[in-house]
């Protein structure tokens, strides 16, 4: 019960898009920074050697969470945009059940296909493969795709209507999910409030900022920020991850999930240097309460093994070009 909670409070109480998530919806959704081709949001973390629980042995966690997307016309908001995610992790583990490693890669296009009853129609389709031996077995394929109705209700507001699939989700991957979502756009404080996501990005004063997100079942993130200058900021953050994966030789039904809840700190810059755009950020935090799990997806687990809390360092960089 506390991996639902605890994601669901963040999620709630700061309750805008941290991660670019690019093969889900928001590949057509999210807003583009003017006059950018490319955008791009790596996050490399690495433990300290941790224990596994209830075996004399242990691990040692990497993790790199790499997404973008590129436009084919920077001019355009309603240009098609080719999004990734390739998502890995190495436990460096002789545990006798935990794995090796395991990794998520996804592609998919989104366009515009044009107006119905007032409002813009949009298409999200690709694939993606995970599991915790690349590309060994047909079973870690899956599919995604998204279409969505956005009609503008006032200058600032709008409402999207959407059907999701994600064959890799952690709730109900077999089953398109219908979405609803309200979004108001301003300064200093936008959200949208829904289903399957949740988000609000708010400057509470000139200097300080909040940009929080939750996506049903389990996933949260939360920034509070503090901009010394309009280069240099320094924030505290907490992060729910939890996703699934397809085993070699397991049927579709039995997947390893991964949970891992972190709180860190650091300092970014954000700003040109030699004439090109730079975002970077280092931190340092602690990740608590990983736990691994079997079963078909977050309705009915099973935990099966957890590793202990641990310190880490980590690195964020964010590209536009």
């Amino acid at each position: 019960m506390s991996r639902f909670v605890l994601p669901f409070v963040a999620g709630v109480v700061f309750a805008s898009p941290i991660a670019l998530a690019q093969t889900d919806q928001r590949l057509t959704l999210k807003p583009w920074p003017a006059d950018a081709f490319i955008e791009t949001n790596d996050r490399i973390l690495y433990q300290a050697e941790a224990d596994v629980r209830g075996e004399n042995a242990n691990a040692q966690v990497f993790w790199w969470d790499s997404e973008g997307r590129w436009r084919f016309d920077k001019s355009s908001e309603t240009s098609p945009a080719l999004g990734y995610h390739w998502l890995t992790m190495s436990f460096d583990t002789n545990s006798r059940v935990l794995p090796d490693h395991l990794d998520e890669i996804s592609l998919a296009l989104g366009f515009h296909l044009g107006e119905v009853s007032g409002g813009t129609v949009s298409l999200v389709g690709g694939a993606g493969y995970a599991s915790n031996n690349p590309f060994a077995d047909t079973n870690g394929i899956f599919g995604v795709g998204h279409v969505q109705w956005q009609k503008p209700l006032s200058a600032e507001d709008s409402i999207i209507v959407s059907v999701d699939y994600n064959g890799n989700s952690s709730f109900l991957p077999d089953v398109p999910l219908p979405g609803v979502e309200f979004v108001h756009r301003t300064k200093p404080f936008s959200f949208g409030v829904g289903f399957p996501q949740t988000w609000i990005q708010w400057e509470v004063l000139p200097k300080l900022t909040i940009d929080a997100s939750y996506d049903v079942p389990l996933t949260a993130n939360a920034v509070v920020a503090y901009h010394f200058t309009e280069q240099w900021s320094v924030f505290g953050g907490y992060a729910h991850f939890f996703n699934g994966f397809f085993l070699d030789d397991a049927p579709k039904t039995d997947r390893l999930f991964y949970e891992m809840n972190r709180v860190e700190t650091g300092v970014r810059f954000q700003g040109t240097i030699w004439g090109m755009y730079a975002d970077a950020a280092l931190t340092v935090g602690y990740a608590f309460e990983q736990n691994f799990y079997r079963g078909f997806d977050a309705r009915q687990l099973d935990s099966f093994s957890s590793i202990s809390d641990e310190p880490y360092i980590g690195l964020v960089l964010i590209g536009r070009f």
